[in-house]
């Protein structure tokens, strides 16, 4: 995993030629503070400079200290942290200077992911247990009495339970794929992509008798993660379908908005109640309901789209009078 989401963009500067006192008296000297010259960032001054070099200007107090660019890993940053005796140190994208990375910051975050690991680990156990339980129980009927292999209800019930507990497993371990590994950024029609997920749910579609429109006016190219953004306008699509009673209709348009790339993705089903609204993109939401034709739902399909989106550098909105009908917004730069 790289530095990318640890950097701090958010940084303080100082002219180079301010006096020490100036850099003393900021709260900031710990997290370090970024160092200008002609606009031009030439150092990152910490607590450990100014006890290392006493001078009366902050240019004659940095030292030396070795650069990062953001996609580098996270263990080699943390080794020429060792090595180099530095707990912050500038990051940069090709030759340009982004954001400063702290050891402390990565450390935390750490700590924290891992935590939230475990956690996710609890709760997809725990949804689990119920279908596998389910599972158990009919394996053993059918063992007992062969004569039941005939109830097709019974059957049925086996298989939806397999299904939803291998869509849990696969929501989680696609979760951790999508934060876990860097994009492959390609040049993509987008249209053309959207066309291509519609007619993955064609069956789908057919089957609850849903009428889906589109409205593709983007017309252009643009550089996404083909595999991770497929997998995010498939979870609207399929969140659409769950919630749309049959012979209802869901309709995607994508267009040029203050010169963004705007994807909604709009249902007439049952809307998304006030009140779970604040948490629908939440890991394991607990805004997750069944569909109206019984379908299940993992918790995990619309926090996975957000972490797409933005990974992509894209925002997601909802909207949703709470009765009738959901709309998500997706807007992406073009660069």
């Amino acid at each position: 995993m790289s530095i990318t989401p640890f950097v701090n963009y958010d940084y303080v500067t100082l002219d180079a030629y301010a006096g020490v006192v100036t850099a003393r008296r900021s709260d900031s000297i710990e997290k370090g503070i970024v160092v200008m010259e002609e606009n031009e960032a030439i150092g990152i001054l910490t607590s450990s400079d100014l006890a290392k070099k006493q001078h009366s200007i902050i240019i004659d107090c940095l030292t030396k200290k070795p650069i990062v660019g953001k996609t580098d890993k996270i263990a080699d940053v943390l080794n020429l942290m060792d090595s180099s005796g530095q707990n912050v140190l500038m990051v940069y994208d090709k030759e340009t200077f982004v954001g400063t990375i702290s050891q402390n910051d990565i450390i935390y975050h750490l700590h924290s992911s891992l935590s939230i690991q475990k956690q996710t680990m609890q709760w997809a156990a725990h949804d689990l247990k119920n279908p596998i339980a389910s599972i158990r129980m009919i394996s053993d009927m059918l063992q007992s009495n062969l004569k039941l292999i005939e109830n097709k209800q019974l059957v049925d019930y086996l298989n939806q339970s397999c299904d939803f507990a291998l869509k849990i497993i696969e929501d989680v371990l696609t979760t951790e794929q999508v934060i876990e590994e860097e994009a492959n950024y390609t040049n993509e029609d987008f249209d053309a992509l959207i066309e291509k997920c519609i007619t993955y749910f064609s069956k789908e579609l057919e089957k609850k008798q849903i009428i889906l429109s589109k409205d593709l006016n983007f017309g252009k190219s643009i550089k996404l993660d083909r595999q991770k953004f497929e997998r995010a306008i498939h979870n609207l699509l399929s969140n659409s379908l769950k919630f749309t009673h049959e012979n209802g209709c869901i309709n995607i348009a994508t267009s040029m908005h203050d010169n963004r790339l705007k994807l909604v993705v709009k249902d007439n089903g049952i809307g998304i109640p006030k009140n779970l609204q604040d948490h629908i993109f939440d890991k394991f939401t607990q805004a997750k309901r069944m569909g109206t034709g019984g379908e299940q739902t993992t918790g995990l399909g619309m926090y996975l789209t957000k972490q797409i989106v933005e990974l992509h550098g894209g925002t997601i909105e909802m909207e949703s009078d709470g009765e009738s009908g959901t709309s998500f917004l997706i807007f992406l730069n073009l660069s």
